[in-house]
């Protein structure tokens, strides 16, 4: 299942491929899963007749069910989709799509045990089902089960070394378990570079690239795979958000704030005018950050990290009033946001006509 690469700071705090927000936090290398949402249709078998009864009625009826199933996957109607590809697997335990699906429908209901268990179903039954090994390296990522994702990944490749996504999901396991050993960055380095020789027109595979080599404390190759995710993002603005926040991240202001300028003229939104204000900011322009956290604030009043960084810089100038305003504004709409103590004691020195020490003004 592909997952966007961007969650953005107004959605919250979540786990590797969807994260602590960019005007608050970061986001991580995320791996490659078939979608839910742009299914074919049923997962053509490797070996005919491997996975359906061998009953006339029952191959027709386990096929039905499994057709019914993706048509509701397909309409977002998850709860139907379960009991179609549970009927299949009733009718016919052997029928690797049928718990490839429901693998699908577990993941995208919550629970990632029984997807998992679904997915080696999948897999023990048909091995060469690519996209049942997709998803669970996925999961096995996500869970940080590293040594089982690199496994799984590699004999997913000796059946198909052209695999993309797999490559990616590689080098992100590769990538997750090479942390501070130099021989293991280097292979999760050829492994994303072999990843791009396969889809290289693929900003998120630039993008994965770019926060390993951001990890590995390499940041101006970083900026360099960056840059060149921007090239291939297109009119994509969720794309071209997260893109520009890893350039903020990265410290290239600059160039965060070209790509935010795009963003932003195809989705203008908060989040992405809070993210080039600090880009702004850090160039030493706190007019236009100031003017863009103001638009922001009252486009999206509920947007809470524009009014704090708004508050911030307010109180820097020593508008204490107007500071005070931002900061309660902050706790009303994230009481227990990231930045809640610090908007609370900087509050205080606000009602004291007080300014922040320099050190504080970053946080």
């Amino acid at each position: 299942m592909k997952r966007q690469v961007y969650t953005g700071v107004r959605h919250g705090v979540a786990g590797v491929l969807a994260s602590a927000l960019v005007a608050c936090g970061g986001a991580s290398s995320k791996p490659s899963r078939q979608p839910a949402d742009a299914l074919p249709g049923v997962v053509q078998p490797a070996s005919s007749g491997s996975n359906d009864s061998t009953s006339g009625s029952g191959v027709a009826s386990t096929s039905d069910d499994v057709t019914k199933g993706v048509g509701a996957i397909k309409a977002g109607d998850w709860t139907r989709a379960r009991a179609s590809f549970e009927s299949a697997i009733v009718k016919n335990p052997k029928h690797a799509e049928a718990h490839y699906y429901l693998g699908l429908v577990m993941e995208k209901t919550g629970d990632k045990a029984a997807a998992q268990q679904s997915y080696h179903v999948a897999l023990s039954l048909q091995p060469d089902l690519q996209e049942a090994a997709e998803n669970l390296t996925a999961l096995l990522i996500e869970d940080k089960k590293f040594d089982d994702a690199i496994l799984l990944s590699r004999k997913a490749l000796t059946r198909n070394a052209k695999n993309a996504d797999m490559q990616l999901n590689l080098a992100v396991a590769l990538s997750g378990n090479g942390k501070g050993d130099v021989n293991a960055i280097d292979a999760a380095t050829k492994a994303f570079e072999d990843a791009l020789k396969l889809s290289p027109n693929d900003a998120r595979f630039y993008l994965a690239y770019a926060q390993h080599l951001s990890a590995a404390k390499k940041g101006d190759q970083a900026t360099a795979q960056l840059l060149q995710a921007q090239r291939v993002a297109g009119e994509d603005p969720t794309l071209l958000g997260t893109i520009g926040f890893e350039l903020r991240t990265a410290r290239a202001p600059a160039e965060c704030i070209q790509v935010f300028d795009k963003a932003i003229a195809l989705n203008d939104n908060a989040d992405f005018r809070t993210n080039r204000a600090l880009c702004k900011y850090a160039l030493k322009d706190k007019t236009a950050a100031i003017a863009d956290l103001t638009i922001a604030t009252k486009r999206e009043p509920t947007f809470a990290p524009a009014h704090y960084w708004l508050g911030s810089w307010m109180h820097e100038d020593g508008r204490f009033p107007e500071a005070l305003t931002e900061y309660t504004a902050y706790l009303a709409n994230a009481p227990k946001g990231p930045m809640a103590r610090a908007a609370e004691a900087k509050a205080k020195l606000a009602r004291e006509k007080k300014k922040p020490e320099k050190a504080s003004l970053r946080k």
